[in-house]
């Protein structure tokens, strides 16, 4: 496995494993629409748009590949980790009409709870310098391989301030806690979901 930066070309790919990999995301899930096959539609053109606001505003963006293929060119996308460095979040809010499509593509509904929740990340969010880990996902065929983890440790590699990340899937709180993160508090979400701050110092 090779992690490196990702480049334009592997974003449609990412923004696939991003969808099925948050397809049953608790947060996910509370704030979307409820037929999966929508959600999912959804979750991809979300992080296809974010994946460019990332690019422009922020980064860097790591890229998790398997070995070379069998004809030498790049291995298969298996996991993504989209950060903002220290001091570059949050981007221009102007930005926000980039991701209007896809909220009327998801309906009313999940437009009002995301909006919602959005309030509540915001919120939550540390005004100290920091790293933001935006966005960590593995495909799911690749879970619990090790690929999360090597993603992180690049992330940390390169980060030249503490790294903070939220969460709305309780099984992540104790995934990161222990790679060194600590909780900094919680709060409450729309249809029960719950979102976990955490920074890792």
């Amino acid at each position: 496995m090779q992690v490196r930066l990702l480049e334009r070309d592997n974003f449609d790919a990412a923004a696939r494993i991003f969808a099925d990999a948050f397809l049953e995301d608790p947060g996910w899930v509370a704030v979307g629409p409820d037929r999966a096959g929508h959600r999912h539609g959804v979750l991809r053109r979300y992080h296809r748009t974010a994946l460019n606001v990332i690019e422009r505003y922020g980064g860097p963006i790591y890229g998790a590949f398997d070995a070379e293929a069998d004809d030498g060119g790049p291995g298969r996308l298996t996991g993504v980790a989209a950060t903002f460095a220290a001091g570059l979040y949050p981007p221009p809010a102007w930005t926000l009409a980039y991701f209007v499509p896809g909220f009327l593509l998801a309906g009313p509904g999940p437009i009002v709870r995301g909006l919602r929740f959005s309030a509540v990340q915001e919120k939550g969010h540390p005004h100290d310098e920091h790293v933001y880990l935006w966005f960590l996902a593995v495909d799911p065929t690749h879970q619990r391989g090790g690929v999360g983890r090597s993603l992180l440790a690049r992330v940390y590699e390169d980060a030249e301030a503490p790294v903070y990340l939220d969460t709305a899937n309780p099984a992540n709180v104790p995934y990161y806690a222990s790679n060194g993160y600590e909780e900094l508090g919680q709060a409450a979400g729309p249809r029960g979901a719950t979102m976990w701050f955490m920074r890792r110092p």
